[in-house]
């Protein structure tokens, strides 16, 4: 009996009419403003929570505050670690990079490197002289590579009798030669000016021992040859070749072009050097 009354009750209340009115003290007359039901409070104050609920939400995930978040802590630090990692990367990039133009400079002045090791691990270069004993497999295939031709420059590089006036270079560009080599004004090369986007050729056989951005020269390209001869091809456009790359001579290394601080126009910038002393192209090379 008690449980029904009170189901009664509740019931009878969820669902009354309540009505707000307005009373003139002067008159005593009353005027209704508003009548509503209990349950419509109910839902109102539903729609309300809700409501409230999803402007919070908004205001967490739209607008800076979600970083005061403890989550939003957690992200921050894995990707400011991910960039000191990257950093740490870049520096160890660039150091490889200075010791390697290091080591070009060295091969340029004359100076003999006998070998240069790259470890992965801490990105360092370390000169030293190796005694290694090949074993029996690494000693045929030595024997394959040199037998079929696949490098021009073998690893143990001994200098032979023969005479530049032996060699056949390669016209590297064909064009006209505005400046010509004076050693001594320091310019170790001859210019020579082409047609728009003519193609850069190598001299010789070789390797290349750099092939990048620098500010004088723009993009460069240094190929190390036979004989410790070495080519330099300057102020390119594009270079289409990158360190440690095989060519031939005649093949395409580059696109002539006015990169860098020191030039002045479209323009392929030459130089030829051998045991670290520059040579006069136009004496072996018919431009």
């Amino acid at each position: 009996m008690s449980k029904n009354y009170f189901r009664n009750s509740f019931f009878s209340v969820f669902f009354k009419s309540f009505r707000v009115s307005a009373i003139n003290k002067a008159s005593l007359k009353e005027r209704p403003l508003v009548s509503f039901q209990a349950y419509q409070i109910v839902v109102y104050g539903i729609y309300f929570i809700l409501l409230l609920f999803f402007c919070f939400y908004l205001l967490i995930s739209k607008t800076p505050l979600k970083e005061f978040l403890p989550q939003s802590v957690d992200l921050k630090k894995s990707e400011i670690i991910e960039l000191i990692i990257t950093v740490d990367s870049l520096e160890k990039d660039l150091s490889l990079k200075s010791q390697y133009i290091n080591v070009v400079n060295k091969i340029i002045s004359g100076e003999v490197v006998d070998s240069v090791i790259v470890f992965r691990k801490d990105s360092s270069i370390v000169f030293e002289n190796l005694e290694l004993s090949p074993s029996k497999d690494d000693s045929i295939l030595r024997k394959s590579v040199e037998n079929e031709d696949l490098y021009n420059i073998p690893v143990s590089y001994v200098v032979s009798n023969s005479r530049l006036e032996d060699l056949v270079f390669f016209k590297p560009v064909e064009g006209l030669i505005t400046s010509a080599f004076n050693f001594s004004e320091n310019h170790f090369g001859v210019d020579v000016v082409s047609a728009s986007n003519a193609s850069v050729k190598a001299t010789l056989d070789g390797v290349v021992i750099f092939s990048d951005w620098s500010v004088s020269g723009g993009h460069t390209i240094i190929i190390q040859h036979p004989e410790n001869i070495i080519s330099v091809y300057m102020h390119n456009s594009s270079i289409t070749k990158k360190n440690n790359d095989l060519v031939k001579a005649g093949e395409v290394v580059g696109i002539i072009g006015n990169s860098g601080e020191t030039s002045s126009g479209p323009h392929l910038h030459f130089e030829l050097w051998q045991n670290g002393n520059p040579i006069n192209p136009e004496d072996y090379i018919d431009f």
